[in-house]
């Protein structure tokens, strides 16, 4: 080895000495800083956290900063002021602050997601959340308007001694004031922490509390964390709801399970305090479990009262998409159909004492159609029974149907339900779109509606009280030596195809278009009943003496077209052996007035028999029955009768267009060929 060669060795070894200890100085400098907490980076810290944040800061010593493995900041002091554009002393005031942030959160953090704070604790805390209308936030930190909206920081860990948080969202529209605290002591095995809240959600009062074994939120070390009990409850307006459980991670995953009991006037306070879309309902009381994962909420409904409907369900939560989504079934033994009143406006059973008088049938209350676009559903409904009301002898049973709601329009589908040895199918769609404009969303456009439903062979003196002594009670009952016949009975057969358009149930019907059709096969009615109506006074008298008897109806077939609300029979009329009765004029369902006039065209001759048309008058709350002035001449009757002759025709294939001319409608075929032979 040469000089030169020796030379050039050395100076290397000496270089590779001197960064050997350059590095070795560096390491322990910035060991010591670690270790002293980096004192002096308090002041350029608070610096660039004002030139990032654009907002004033005020870091308090004592200063501690960690850097290795993530940041770890201890502050006596850390204040960070709101924008100017609000009207709150700062976002946040924390005293005793220990901070905890990964560098992966930090790095990978997307536009539009929220802040992710790994821990906070703090002696005390002081918290200003708001959101303007336009989602401008205290939080929101970007300068560039073009970008979403962040959501509500995620905080993974929280543990205050003592602190506050006002809250004022109006995208929300909650108006609250939560108070929360940790109690720790040697008279506790665990630590306790409680969160209190007051104040308004969607302008109605709202009040919570939630204790927890642990350090609020219960969660920590991640989604695989052992659970921590909780119990809570919660008064939002008139709805109770109490929570007991565990929770996992309140300010992160937010896992949740346990049972709640809730109970409330209708469900649709439910449906808001929840962001649901729930119906208008009587009083309900629900007892359920459920459990939140990362994408989902699951709920088995164990028993649910509303009104006097007793129902359970599963249901499954979904709101990883962007408009969440209900999926799931629900049964019950008994469904009353007075408590689906509410949810077209009209006031329930606990309502009606108190609700004001009117001389309407039909509710005109808006229906909250904006709860639509809350989320998308698909339920299966079944009910073992329905009960119609008082003027039914015989329940549905079963009732089955499919609920959906896709894009703000609500379906209800393959609906089925057996009664009185018959059937009744159908669909109900009412959709109601989103307004287009500005100008639309304060007048948005009326929901559009599509009604289908067809009755099949129902029995009448099955499923309608039509008899005497249906009416009777049981000690009236056995004083009768005979049994009066039923006013009617039959097979009915129904059908309505109808279209409409409106806020409420009255606009509805106001606006209903398109036509429905009934016939009655195999049916008699009370002898009674047809000479009252063909006014033959001395054979109802002669009835009224002798007891009465029922009559076959050779065919009872009725169809009516709607526009615009308004009912105007094709075709209607009751023909039996004695007497032929038709039926003309109309029904404005908007204005509630009947304006018909029955007609009877008696076959037998009765000295007495007076041929003047029955009217039947006036609001449908109080409808007047009388006498046109002056009878009406025999042709007159008999050229109307003949000018029904092609409307009737086309009773028959509209009810079943594949019946063609079947054997069970002879009566009414028979009926048809003698108005066209008295035609001739």
């Amino acid at each position: 080895m040469n000089d030169e060669t020796k030379t050039a060795v050395s100076r290397g070894k000496k270089v590779l000495k001197w960064t050997g200890g350059f590095l070795l100085v560096l390491v322990l400098i910035v060991v010591g800083c670690e270790i002293a907490g980096w004192p002096f980076l308090r002041q350029p810290l608070q610096n660039l956290m004002e030139k990032t944040l654009h907002r004033n800061v005020v870091i308090e010593r004592p200063f501690h900063l960690q850097l290795f493995g993530g940041i770890h900041l201890q502050v006596g002091q850390l204040k960070i002021s709101a924008p100017d554009e609000f009207d709150v002393p700062h976002l946040v005031d924390a005293r005793g602050l220990d901070l905890s942030l990964r560098y992966r959160d930090l790095l990978y953090l997307k536009e539009g997601d929220p802040y992710r704070i790994k821990s906070i604790r703090a002696d005390q805390l002081d918290a200003h959340m708001m959101r303007h209308a336009d989602n401008h936030a205290t939080w929101d930190f970007e300068l560039d308007d073009s970008g979403p909206p962040r959501p509500f920081p995620v905080i993974e860990e929280l543990a205050v001694n003592q602190g506050q948080a006002n809250i004022d969202d109006a995208v929300t529209k909650a108006q609250l004031a939560a108070n929360f605290y940790t109690e720790e002591g040697a008279h506790l095995a665990t630590p306790e922490s409680s969160m209190k809240v007051k104040g308004t959600l969607h302008q109605l009062p709202l009040r919570a509390e939630l204790t927890t074994q642990g350090f609020l939120p219960v969660a920590t070390q991640g989604k695989n964390s052992p659970p921590i009990n909780s119990k809570g409850w919660l008064k939002y307006g008139a709805v109770d709801l109490k929570f007991n459980g565990a929770v996992y991670d309140l300010f992160g995953a937010q896992r949740v399970k346990g049972k709640i009991d809730v109970s409330g006037p209708s469900l649709a306070d439910a449906g808001d305090l929840l962001a649901l879309a729930f119906p208008r309902t009587p009083s309900f009381k629900i007892a359920a479990e459920v459990e939140k994962g990362d994408n989902q909420w699951q709920v088995n409904v164990s028993d649910a009262q509303v009104g006097h409907s007793r129902m359970n369900g599963q249901f499954v939560y979904d709101f990883k998409e962007t408009k969440p989504k209900l999926t799931g079934k629900v049964q019950g033994p008994l469904l009353v159909l007075a408590d689906l009143a509410p949810a077209f406006g009209a006031p329930d059973a606990a309502q009606k004492s108190t609700a004001k008088k009117t001389d309407k049938v039909f509710p005109d209350e808006s229906l909250d159609f904006g709860t639509y676009d809350r989320m998308n559903a698909d339920i299966q409904i079944h009910f073992d029974a329905v009960d119609l009301g008082t003027i039914f002898k015989e329940r549905i049973a079963p009732l089955d149907f499919q609920l959906t709601l896709q894009e703000r329009k609500l379906t209800l589908a393959k609906l089925y339900a057996g009664t009185a040895q018959g059937s009744l199918a159908g669909a109900l769609a009412i959709d109601a779109p989103e307004a287009g404009s500005k100008q639309e969303a304060l007048n948005p456009p009326p929901p559009e509606w599509d009604i289908q439903l067809a009755l099949k062979n129902i029995r009448l003196e099955q499923w309608l009280k039509v008899k005497p002594s249906d009416h009777q009670s049981s000690s009236d009952k056995k004083k009768e030596s005979k049994a009066a016949p039923a006013y009617i009975t039959g097979q009915l057969n129904a059908k309505a195809k109808l279209k409409g358009q409106g806020r409420s149930t009255a606009a509805l019907l106001k606006s209903l278009d398109g036509q429905l059709a009934l016939m009655v096969r195999d049916g008699e009615i009370s002898h009674l009943v047809v000479e009252a109506a063909g006014l033959d006074i001395a054979q109802a008298v002669g009835v009224w003496m002798k007891g009465d008897q029922a009559i076959p109806m050779q065919c009872a077939a009725m169809g009516w077209r709607a526009k615009q609300g308004v009912l105007t029979p094709d075709a209607a009329l009751i023909d039996t052996p004695v007497t032929t009765v038709y039926i003309n004029g109309d029904v404005n369902l908007g204005q509630e007035q009947f304006n018909l006039k029955l007609q009877a065209n008696p076959k037998n001759f009765s000295p007495f028999t007076v041929r003047s048309p029955i009217l039947v008058t006036g609001p449908f709350v109080n409808p007047q029955v009388s006498l046109s002035p002056g009878p009406i001449a025999a042709r007159v009757a008999g050229g109307v009768l003949l000018a029904l002759i092609n409307p009737f025709a086309a009773i028959i294939p509209f009810l079943d267009p594949g019946s063609g001319e079947q054997a069970s409608d002879e009566g009414c075929l028979q009926t048809l060929q003698q108005l066209k032979a008295n035609k001739k």
